[in-house]
């Protein structure tokens, strides 16, 4: 071989060594599939507001449009694990709720609550809410109103079904602690559609919220109005007062209820 064809060849080699054409490999672009995604950063009640025990998907190909969901609400509040000043006709409200997209929610930690909720966690009544979430539909943020009794003191759960859209796939439900001053559970914003995908099945530990409205210290107290009102946070009181700190029990972290989403097939 002539010296000049010696260089030629020893320039190509030299060319498809730094181009990384002799290793063999190769490198492809993956595929993304533009499936739409309803998932929705939520603040919740289920992130640092409440805890999960589990929760379970299913992926669907073809997700279908809408999901039916029963849920099942149980207390855990009993006078031997809140025992301070534990009353006697302890209860939770009827529930009222939505399923709802991201400019849908009833509440949210931190801000303050709206006339409907205030009257909800101050009374038990759902009338006043349950306008606002007329509001809230007329508006195009929800289409499923939840509607359903609450937890006398004599039961230990309720169970119901509700109806969950890809373009409504978020959750919130709410109820009073009663008696208290404005005391209540809920769940805000939690999904039940993402990546393509239906949630099978969750449970959520509850945790008690104050809705900033009234002051009074104790589950029995008289109307002790918050003026100005308070954003809505997880209940912290007096030890001498209930047994609650950041909406737990302050000794034992035991919680006052959990609810159970299961998407019925």
């Amino acid at each position: 071989m002539s010296t000049a064809n010696t260089s030629l060849c020893a320039l190509i080699l030299f060319t498809l060594t730094a181009c990384g054409g002799g290793d063999g490999g190769e490198t492809t672009q993956a595929n993304v599939s533009n499936n739409t995604s309803n998932e929705t950063n939520t603040e919740t009640s289920t992130t640092d507001t409440n805890t999960d025990a589990s929760t379970n998907t299913t992926t669907n190909e073809q997700a279908e449009d809408t999901a039916t969901y029963q849920l099942t609400f149980t207390r855990t509040w009993e006078a031997d694990n809140f025992a301070t000043n534990f009353p006697a006709n302890s209860h939770f409200s009827p529930l009222v709720g939505l399923t709802h997209n991201a400019d849908g929610f009833i509440f949210k930690s931190d801000l303050p609550a709206s006339a409907g909720m205030i009257s909800m966690a101050e009374t038990g009544s759902k009338s006043q809410l349950k306008d606002e979430i007329s509001a809230i539909q007329n508006a195009g943020n929800s289409n499923y109103l939840i509607d359903e009794s609450g937890v006398p003191n004599s039961a230990k759960s309720i169970s119901f079904t509700f109806e969950a859209s890809q373009q409504f796939p978020l959750l919130s439900v709410v109820s009073m602690v009663a008696p208290s001053p404005d005391w209540f559970i809920g769940l805000q914003g939690v999904p039940l559609f993402t990546d393509n995908q239906w949630l099978d099945s969750r449970t959520i530990q509850l945790k008690v919220y104050d809705a900033g409205s009234d002051s009074g210290p104790r589950f029995g107290s008289a109307n002790q109005a918050t003026s100005p009102a308070e954003p809505v946070m997880l209940l912290t009181s007096d030890p001498a007062d209930s047994d609650f700190a950041a909406g737990v029990h302050r000794e034992s972290g035991a919680y006052i209820g959990m609810i159970e989403i299961k998407r019925m097939q």
